[in-house]
């Protein structure tokens, strides 16, 4: 039997609104009073961003650690990487890593981008990486593993979307929204231009290792209902290209996930009619929630009681995201960052973001523009010069062999 009454030790970096919208606080406070987790410290530079977070969370400003390297010197189990700044959190990740750290990452622009090297260095280093828990990603990916073990035939899988695609969104749409629900207008664009849900439904796809059907995925505007006879294939009346394929829907399915599966066995046809599962051959496994931070601290328990990931990459990277602009972008203009006024997130094939030079939405932050690029344009590495002094730009290198001059 398990020791789940074992003492775990948990080490927390990052900022104080996570790259899901929601607050680092929240969580630790949250992972904080579980009965058998502990809280070490908490890394952030700036003192008064360490201090505002365990203010909120209810717990003593002394677990605060501004210095990275004293942060990592302390005895953990697990380090929590909440910060979502993508570039700050591919240096947190990497540097707990090689640190020997078991690690969880719930940034997932650095995931998208580097998932790939970070599975690998964790599996040198003897440790555990893997992708929060209470995400879409890996509420889905149990709906999906829930299939395959039973034999039943994946379709369709993935998230709804609680608002409507607007890829031009800008943080001063959302001005009053921001103050009303105190978070940043950064975190609600990049939820409203379809950013998070590309880059969601990619950790989904590179965790299941199933691809996406088309460039942005098709995304119709249908609830629960209409699931089983819209996401099946076009020869049988639905709109997908081919299956199985990851997507997602906008509609009532929000917050939920979802997988759409069918079988080739009558029998169990006919026990799903039965069990009133629907009107066959396709039918519905839907969870009505994500519940974020709240879940966060079953990562942990995989880690330290299952000695495995909650989600990471499956095999290889199989999809991508690469960056879209927002606006006509001038010569010279320095491109922002995810959420905010230059660009979204398009999900894409990975091997056609490569031969097409795309730009990965990660690389464009910070970026600055060589030429004229225009409104819903997709970015290429020609049209920009990227930061290749980052931590970020060098992982990738590695992970993609590209030599770095």
């Amino acid at each position: 039997m398990k020791n789940y009454g074992k003492n775990i030790r948990v080490l927390v970096a990052g900022s104080p609104e996570t790259d899901t919208g929601q607050r680092t606080s929240t969580l630790i406070e949250q992972v904080g009073n579980l009965k058998n987790i502990q809280i070490k410290g908490l890394y952030n530079p700036d003192k008064d961003k360490a201090g505002l977070m365990l203010g909120e969370a209810k717990i003593g400003k002394n677990l605060a650690v501004p210095d990275l390297g004293e942060f990592l010197s302390i005895d953990s189990d697990v380090v929590l990487v909440t910060e979502s700044n993508t570039e700050a959190a591919a240096e947190l990740i990497f540097k707990s890593l090689s640190s020997n750290k078991n690690l969880i990452n719930m940034n997932a622009a650095s995931e998208v981008l580097i998932g790939d090297y970070f599975k690998d260095l964790a599996e040198k280093k003897g440790v555990i990486y893997s992708v929060g828990a209470g995400d879409e990603p890996a509420v889905t990916l149990n709906l999906v593993n829930y299939c395959i073990k039973l034999g039943l035939d994946v379709v369709c899988a993935g998230k709804g979307k609680n608002n409507p695609l607007n890829i031009y969104s800008n943080p001063d749409d959302f001005n009053e929204k921001s103050a009303e629900l105190g978070v940043s207008g950064q975190g609600i664009t990049s939820f409203v231009d379809g950013t998070k849900t590309m880059l969601e439904m990619a950790i989904l796809s590179n965790a299941t290792g199933i691809p996406i059907d088309m460039d942005g995925m098709h995304g119709p505007k249908i609830n629960l209902e209409d699931l089983a006879g819209t996401l099946i294939p076009e020869t049988d009346g639905g709109i997908l290209g081919k299956t199985p394929v990851i997507d997602y829907v906008i509609g009532d399915v929000a917050p939920g996930v979802f997988t759409v599966f069918t079988s080739s066995q009558e029998s169990i046809i006919r026990e799903l009619d039965y069990l009133k599962m629907g009107k066959g051959p396709y039918y519905i496994l839907y969870t009505p929630y994500h519940l974020g931070n709240i879940e966060a601290p079953l990562s942990i328990y995989d880690i330290v009681f299952d000695n495995r990931a909650t989600i990471n990459v499956k095999d290889k990277i199989i999809t991508g995201v690469a960056a879209i602009a927002k606006k006509d972008i001038s010569p010279c203009e320095k491109l922002d960052r995810i959420g905010g006024y230059c660009f979204a997130g398009i999900a894409m094939e990975s091997g056609r973001i490569k031969k097409e030079k795309y730009l990965p939405l990660a690389l464009a932050e910070n970026s600055t523009a060589e030429k004229s690029i225009k409104k819903g344009s997709i970015i290429k590495f020609e049209d920009v010069t990227v930061r290749e002094d980052s931590v970020l730009y060098e992982l990738y290198c590695r992970q993609n062999g590209i030599k770095i001059l």
